[in-house]
């Protein structure tokens, strides 16, 4: 049988009790019980809402035990958002295919705008959203809404040398934009003879580049290991554990 964790905090003659692994994170932990209480203090001693005000809102979520019980989802289960970017027919869907785990194929069909999709990762317990945005030039202007509040950017090129040059602009155009995101550059179609290799192109982009075959299933183990080692990565970054992280769309 696993064994488990019990932590626990007390303010105002409230006590609050999580059962975890023996994995987690112990400081992590304390902090995330820290805001749950908070919370519950907050939305527990406010006065009730006037009658009068909630019908004026009838889609506000009027039962406290259901608002907190979201709280704490989003506390104990934050969002990391991911965006794959790359111009077009570089392999974009497919690879968001592979990290989710569903079938692949080597039949180009181009994304219109943007598809998101939601993951469970095995590491802190976090979900992922996966934003996979149109490469062609017409939706680009879409780009920069979209990549407010992502805290991961994978870039993918076809590992062709003129799309080196395409993909070379696009990281610097969004590097000086957003100097902030953490990027992971995927080096996709290695399969391919005239496929440039991940050394040569991490150098020219200045980089780590990870080379891949996205329609391989195969090598969903790798992209999953990376994912997990740049989240490991921003993790061990901070001083302190941060609060969960919103998604901005």
């Amino acid at each position: 049988m696993e064994k488990l964790k019990f932590f626990y905090a007390v303010s105002k003659n409230i006590i609050s009790v999580l059962c975890t692994d023996q994995n987690e994170d112990e400081k992590n932990i304390n902090y995330k019980l820290t805001i749950i209480q908070e919370e519950f203090i907050k939305l527990f001693n406010s006065p009730p809402k006037e009658e009068s005000k909630q019908e004026t809102n009838p889609e506000t979520e009027s039962d406290p035990s259901k608002v907190f019980g979201k709280t704490v989802d989003k506390i104990l289960l934050p969002y990391l958002k991911i965006a794959i970017i790359g111009s077009g027919g570089v392999g974009k869907t497919s690879l968001q295919k592979l990290i989710l785990g569903e079938k692949t194929d080597s039949s180009y069909v181009p994304t219109m705008g943007v598809d998101k999709k939601e993951f469970d990762i095995a590491i802190k317990n976090m979900k992922l959203i996966l934003w996979d945005f149109s490469g062609q030039p017409r939706f680009r202007k879409l780009w920069k809404p979209f990549l407010e509040g992502t805290d991961i950017a994978i870039m993918v090129t076809d590992s062709t040398p003129k799309n080196l040059e395409e993909t070379k602009m696009i990281y610097q155009s969004i590097r000086e934009e957003k100097p902030e995101l953490n990027f992971i550059l995927i080096a996709n179609k290695q399969d391919l003879p005239d496929a440039t290799p991940p050394e040569t192109i991490g150098a020219y982009l200045s980089i780590t580049a990870h080379g891949l075959v996205a329609i391989e299933s195969n090598y969903r183990k790798k992209i999953l290991g990376i994912i997990k080692e740049k989240i490991t990565e921003l993790t061990k970054a901070k001083s302190k554990p941060s609060p969960p992280i919103e998604i901005k769309a």
